[in-house]
């Protein structure tokens, strides 16, 4: 130590960050009438009365982590006679050795009436910064008994999960743990009620909780756990990571997007070099004559497809030029289902269009390519519904500067965990497909500046949701 604590008028103690007693000088071990060789290396609560040690978990330890000090703080000291030993705490951290600790310099009180405000002004003092923290914090604060009933529930807990206070005070905190992570969470408590200690204790972890409405989310949990009168508590810190989730996974997908679209643009080159040499031997063998014309025509559908791909392909490496301008929607569902009609017919399948009254025709768009998603998501609903069915294309206003189109089929649906990856590169339900149709289509959409949603139940169907901005009457017929 750089002083020597033994001179001091005072009592003086050294604790370890999580409150173990490294040192402790003459004049306190007097005052507790207690031996070194028993006091340091121990917690504390050993040398605390029951009531200080509660004030030592819920004030004095918070505020020693957040602001690095207290003062004049009224304590009670257990004497090894069982008496009680009134002091006035200055506490403060500060690294010694390399090593994060916190002294405490004590004074012991003698005046009962200083004593008695002393406690008063600390205790209201305590309680208002508690109840302030407690009341005002944005993330969910939840407080609970060793029998895991919820005994204090914040603002910020009533926004996350649903539950009012009145609702919540009382309920085990099972209420809040979805039903497949409940028997973990009961061992995790039968651990903590056995031992007073958890994995999670002291650490920030992630799990899943669960709303009153019966939705999960994402989370991170601080827990902490102090014991009083021989009772566990436990304390809860929780903050919803769903946006966090979100960002991530599209900052990934983008990633992945953009090395896909370098792949791409490799394999594309690639493949058109020797499509173009087959393509004209292809045309040259036929002038010829040198071959069945049946053939030919097999050929020519298949390089064709080739080609088609290789746009697609294309377009997740470099972005395509637009031209947008005002189209009738109306007119463009109409084009694509008579260009569709043949396949439409040949798999037993029908069109409804339902247009909503005083829905407004004109969209801004390249009618070649939104020709193009509307033509993409007919041909998926053909391929769900081999036995025939419906499609139904139904147009709104999803608010007054916006469209909303919704097709709709019959299909075989989509299982939920496929749903969620639908929109990934290479990642594809067909067992021909390409994984590229979908990313191409969204990419469209929102050049657009619109969204592309997707909702699907199995053995029921598909609905495919297209919002697209509504478009203003423009003198040249062109945006730029």
């Amino acid at each position: 130590m750089i002083i020597d604590a033994n001179r001091l008028p005072c009592g003086f103690l050294s604790l370890s960050q999580d409150g173990v007693i490294q040192s402790v000088n003459d004049k306190l071990l007097e005052w507790i009438i207690a031996e070194r060789n028993d006091t340091e290396g121990r917690h504390v609560n050993a040398i605390l009365t029951e009531s200080s040690k509660l004030f030592h978990q819920v004030y004095i330890f918070p505020m020693m982590k957040m602001q690095g000090k207290v003062e004049e703080i009224y304590l009670t000291l257990k004497a090894g006679d069982g008496t009680e030993v009134p002091v006035l705490l200055n506490g403060n951290c500060c690294v010694r050795e390399g090593v994060m600790v916190n002294d405490w310099i004590l004074v012991r009180i003698v005046n009962r009436h200083r004593l008695e405000h002393e406690y008063l002004h600390a205790k209201k003092a305590a309680q208002q910064i508690n109840q302030s923290i407690f009341e005002s914090a944005s993330d969910a604060m939840i407080l609970a008994n060793q029998n895991t009933k919820i005994v204090a529930w914040n603002k910020g807990a009533e926004a996350l999960f649903g539950y009012t206070e009145q609702e919540a005070v009382g309920q085990d905190m099972e209420i809040l743990v979805p039903e497949r992570l409940k028997e973990t969470h009961r061992q995790a408590v039968e651990r903590l009620r056995a031992t007073g200690q958890t994995m999670a204790i002291g650490r920030m972890v992630e799990l899943n909780g669960l709303r009153k409405d019966g939705t999960e989310f994402p989370a991170e949990i601080s827990l902490n756990c102090w014991q009083t009168d021989g009772q566990y508590y436990w304390s809860a810190i929780i903050r919803d990571t769903t946006e966090r989730k979100r960002t991530q996974e599209l900052l990934l997908n983008s990633e992945k997007l953009s090395i896909a679209g370098q792949l791409a643009a490799g394999i594309a080159h690639e493949i058109r070099n020797p499509l173009t040499a087959i393509k004209g031997f292809h045309q040259l063998m036929q002038l010829e004559g040198n071959g069945k014309s049946y053939y030919f025509k097999i050929l020519t559908d298949e390089m064709n497809r080739i080609e088609l791909i290789l746009n697609e392909l294309l377009l997740l490496a470099k972005p395509q030029t637009t031209q947008v301008k005002q189209a009738d929607v109306r007119a463009l569902l109409e084009q694509v289902c008579t260009l569709m009609d043949s396949q439409l017919h040949l798999h037993n399948i029908q069109v409804e269009i339902k247009y909503e009254r005083h829905v407004p025709n004109l969209i801004r768009c390249d009618e070649n390519q939104m020709k193009q998603i509307f033509i993409n998501f007919l041909k998926n609903a053909i391929e769900a519904m081999p036995n025939g069915g419906q499609v139904t294309i139904l147009v709104d206003n999803n608010d007054e500067d916006c469209i909303r189109l919704r097709i709709i089929d019959q299909g075989v649906g989509i299982p939920e965990d496929k749903l969620t990856r639908i929109g990934e590169p290479f990642y594809t339900t067909k067992e021909k497909g390409t994984g590229l149709g979908f990313m191409v289509c969204r990419k469209i959409v929102e050049d657009h500046h619109g969204t592309l949603n997707i909702s699907s139940r199995v053995n029921e169907g598909t609905t495919v949701e297209v919002i697209l901005p509504i478009g203003e009457a423009d003198t040249n017929g062109y945006s730029q």
